[in-house]
């Protein structure tokens, strides 16, 4: 199967892995919709990727303004939640709330977006959440990634039996050069994280988000795959 003539939304969707997603999913004769909270973002992007994309703007931390967005979006073939956050730091010194915090948007963002979009899905569409590297090889001060991702992991196994026949999948990205979509590293910072990941990484290098975005797509298109995590993360775990 191809995207051609098929409709993408896209949480997450004006930067980073999600509008790496759309440019890939677009060149592939998909619609595109990107779904985010900053409008002038989303705006950007879309005009970039031409008239195929669209957008419309929604927290996912907001349920009701969330599914107001995926009812306008109409019927869709493939969702794609890339919406993400991030909490650093040793597990006893970190506040609850910000655990919460990043669980309200990763967690339970991408949760309010499929509850939301099953309904108005293609029987044989798809569904591709994200977790990420830090559930399979924790480190130190990111105990709350592990948890996390851990928790997107299980909610696919089990979401995949009970959406059947809509597929449903995540990818596991490792390190990547949009650093987590937050805001920009200090040039030393980045140069030191972008340096880590190649020492750490098998295949030497830090990842790409169109490397991740090509992968998303395979998911979307391999009609026979479903309940499986797929690791993007130049060999790291």
């Amino acid at each position: 199967m191809t995207l051609a003539g098929k409709r993408v939304v896209i949480t997450g969707g004006s930067g980073g892995i999600g509008a790496a997603t759309a440019r890939a999913a677009a060149g592939r004769g998909a619609s595109v919709v990107l779904i985010g909270r900053t409008e002038a973002r989303l705006k950007s992007v879309a005009a970039d990727l031409g008239p195929a994309v669209s957008y419309l703007v929604a927290d996912v931390r907001d349920g009701e303004a969330l599914a107001d967005a995926l009812e306008q979006a109409g019927p869709l073939d493939h969702l794609v939640t890339a919406a993400a956050g991030g909490v650093a730091g040793p597990f006893a010194d970190v506040p609850e709330d910000a655990v919460r915090d990043l669980f309200e948007t990763k967690f339970w963002g991408q949760y309010r977006a499929v509850r939301a979009a099953l309904p108005r899905m293609a029987p044989d569409g798809s569904v591709l959440l994200f977790s990420g590297f830090l559930y399979r090889k924790p480190a130190v001060g990111l105990s709350a990634f592990a948890a996390v991702n851990g928790a997107i992991e299980g909610l696919v196994k089990a979401l995949a039996v009970e959406a059947a026949p809509v597929r449903v999948n995540a990818l596991s990205p490792g390190r990547i050069d949009t650093l987590g979509g937050g805001d920009p590293m200090p040039s030393d910072a980045r140069r030191e994280y972008v340096a880590m990941a190649g020492r750490e990484a098998t295949l030497g290098r830090i990842g790409t988000a169109d490397e991740v975005a090509h992968a998303a797509l395979f998911l979307l298109e391999s009609t026979y795959t479903t309940g499986i995590t797929l690791d993007v993360d130049g060999g790291l775990r």
